[in-house]
């Protein structure tokens, strides 16, 4: 396994994140983001794990060409079931995990990278779906929550 080393120029903020509430699926939020702003976002092969943790989160992704910018829909909460050792009613217990803590509120955030987007009209037009409760603009100060959002 490569080992890859993070310097402090890696954690600057080059992208703006947009935090989403929302109780859809990803799968239908990608879906209905891609027909209000005409993106693409797709599945990404991969999902984020982190090892020694069962926590898996989904990655949905778009790179403009026109733009030059990429744009990453991902899930802020994975559910792992923990296992009880002294014999009780609730064998299996859902613990959720979040990317990033601080935002334990948000269920889904938009990574952008590169500037082709207007932040404030693309936060209207997330806002006009449907599906999403509300979404805002997000800052991160935690360098640990920097971190998990490096993931290619």
């Amino acid at each position: 396994m490569t080992i890859h080393k993070i310097n402090s120029s890696d954690l600057e903020n080059d992208y703006t994140l947009i935090a989403i509430h929302s109780n859809a699926e990803a799968y239908k939020l990608a879906f209905e983001i891609n027909l209000k702003i005409k993106t693409g976002l797709e599945k990404s092969p991969f999902d984020i794990t982190f090892g020694g943790d069962n926590s898996i989160f989904e990655l949905y992704k778009h790179v403009s060409e026109t733009y030059n910018t990429i744009l990453y829909l991902i899930s802020n909460k994975s559910y792992e079931k923990e296992k009880v050792d002294s014999p009780s009613l609730f064998d299996n217990l859902s613990v959720s995990k979040y990317l990033i803590p601080e935002l334990k509120k948000a269920e889904y955030l938009i990574k952008i990278e590169g500037g082709g987007f207007k932040i404030e009209s693309l936060i209207k037009k997330l806002n006009e779906i449907d599906l999403i409760v509300s979404c805002y603009s997000a800052k991160i100060n935690n360098n640990k929550s920097k971190y998990n959002l490096i993931f290619e």
